[in-house]
């Protein structure tokens, strides 16, 4: 399996009812969503590349909010190979102010600039998963820079309508 992503947009008022009972969330209440399937490492990577290190903690805020609803994840312990993420006690979000923050430095990466910066040897000799990065730009080729351009693109869609709906974010990662 894979390293994935999704992202889900919820409104405030379904954010504080699942706020209130976990149980509730419910995948089709939420206003829209967005999966990254095995380019998120790469992403993350190519971000941290493009911004100054002043801004790697926001970019690991995108994958991995350290707000959360239920009870805190204890990860030193956790079994990842049995865990269901929608039966897990806790759902990290990203509220409307910290979905802004990231909005804005995400709208100042364009595709040109991850072609250009875009090395695979360099993903592969620091070890971002799945390690397997080429420069085959075939349509059916993943793990190339139209990969990470495409889970880019994903992301600005999805923390723009954020952004634009005042919404929160909900992730989910597996």
């Amino acid at each position: 399996m894979g390293q994935s992503s999704t992202f889900y947009e919820i409104n405030k008022t379904y954010f504080n009812e699942v706020k209130a009972d976990l149980s509730l969330f419910k995948i089709h209440e939420a206003e829209s969503s967005e999966t990254l399937e095995e380019n998120v490492f790469g992403i993350e990577f190519m971000l941290k590349k493009l911004f100054d290190s002043k801004h790697h903690e926001i970019v690991e805020q995108i994958f991995n909010p350290k707000e959360f609803l239920g009870e805190k994840p204890d990860y030193e312990n956790m079994n990842f190979d049995e865990i269901d993420f929608l039966e897990d006690n806790s759902i990290s979000y990203l509220d409307p102010e910290q979905i802004s923050k990231i909005t804005n430095m995400l709208n100042l990466i364009s595709e040109r600039e991850i072609r250009e910066k875009y090395k695979s040897s360099e993903l592969n000799l620091n070890g971002i998963y799945p390690e397997v990065w080429h420069d085959d730009e075939s349509d059916d080729q993943a793990f190339n820079q139209r990969h990470i351009c495409e889970g880019l693109e994903q992301l600005k869609s999805i923390f723009n309508r954020a952004t634009n709906n005042k919404n929160y974010i909900f992730i989910f990662s597996a």
